[in-house]
């Protein structure tokens, strides 16, 4: 038994000396690893600085060779990120002046993992000049970097091609990202679309061409990128659409949306319409048609808006009683409207008196709705 005892004091020993040696090496291969990525970077630092004086003493190919390299490829980007903040103009004129070594690199990265591509492409969303509506053979590299892609790798593609701002190779992503039948977050796709260097209005037509083709996600990020954007020139076409009815549910809320930032007096019978409920199949719209109305203040849409306070949808009533105090309404006339009516008046309280009392009201309706 006092051998049994010692045998398990000894190997414990040994595990504590094992983790001890090995926490050692780590530190030491850590040290070792950030002083030689400190050496990358202060070596790209004086290639840069060369360069900006015009004396720089590496040939292309030495930098092409060191830059399909990810360790290098990181130094740079480090490198860059500082000298192009006391440069002016300076990362645009190294990737002008570089194209062609840029090309063969990023075909370099073509058959490396995809977080290395996913690392190219972002260095050239954070540098590269964008480059128009002329096609150029870096798009197409990037694009090819979608094959056997991560999400990660795909944001970082994405971002690359809104950089250099093509609207055809934007849509050409989509279209591809769309065949694989992969997700991407609406708010990234939206988010990364308003950040687009090109032509805004000319990536819109372009997306909207093909908006009915593609997966739900990417319609959701196109039309709400369309909100963004000044003017109402594609009013008519989505209200076409949506009287069709052949966008799926998160879709078609998107454009009942549009029409409050982008309010026409052509939507307006279809919101009421939708406000009302009178289509089954169309019910949920009413939630998000009484806040697009807000945008109309004519009497129809106001009285519409009232009756909407007696909805037994807790969602429809707050909308409207928050839409008609957008509109001016004062709380006595709401809660006029609303006499009679418990929860309509506990909605008005809520939103046009924000008292402390009517929210704990407001909360004790809200789950009595909910059953």
């Amino acid at each position: 038994m006092r051998l049994q005892v010692r045998t398990v004091i000894y190997f414990y020993i040994f595990i504590c000396v094992v983790l001890l040696v090995f926490n050692l090496l780590y530190i030491f291969r850590a040290g070792s690893i950030r002083r030689q990525h400190q050496r990358r970077v202060r070596r790209w630092e004086r290639y840069l600085e060369n360069f900006g004086h015009g004396t720089s003493e590496w040939r292309k190919k030495r930098m092409v060779r060191k830059l399909r390299k990810i360790q290098e490829l990181m130094a740079f980007y480090e490198a860059m990120e500082n000298w192009n903040r006391t440069e002016e103009n300076g990362a645009e004129t190294f990737f002008r002046e570089n194209h062609a070594a840029i090309l063969k690199i990023a075909e370099e990265y073509k058959g490396k993992a995809a977080m290395e591509q996913a690392f190219f492409a972002y260095v050239i969303a954070a540098f590269h000049p964008k480059m128009g509506e002329k096609r150029y053979a870096l798009m197409e590299q990037l694009l090819g970097y979608l094959d056997h892609s991560t999400v990660f790798s795909r944001e970082n593609v994405l971002n690359a091609l809104y950089a250099l701002g093509n609207s055809q190779a934007v849509e050409h992503a989509f279209i591809l990202m769309s065949q694989h039948v992969w997700y991407h977050d609406p708010r990234l796709l939206a988010d990364g679309l308003a950040r687009f260097q090109g032509d805004k209005e000319r990536l819109s037509v372009r997306l909207w061409e093909i908006c009915s083709s593609l997966p739900e996600c990417f319609q959701v990020g196109i039309l709400r990128f369309m909100d963004s954007l000044p003017g109402d020139r594609f009013a008519g076409d989505i209200l076409q659409a949506l009287e069709g009815g052949r966008f799926p549910t998160e879709a078609s809320f998107t454009m009942i949306r549009y029409f409050r930032r982008h309010p026409v007096p052509e939507a307006r019978p279809l919101l009421l319409t939708l406000l009302k409920g009178e289509n089954e199949e169309k019910r949920g719209f009413a939630i998000a048609a009484a806040a697009a109305l807000a945008a109309y203040g004519d009497g129809e849409s106001r009285e519409a808006l009232k009756m909407a306070l007696h909805s037994p949808n807790w969602y429809v009533r707050q909308n409207a009683a928050r839409s008609l105090k957008t509109l001016g309404v004062t709380w006595e006339e709401a809660r006029e409207s609303a006499a009679g009516d418990r929860y309509a008046a506990e909605m008005v309280e809520y939103i046009l008196g924000e008292g402390p009392e009517t929210s704990e009201k407001i909360k004790e309706g809200k789950a009595v709705a909910a059953v």
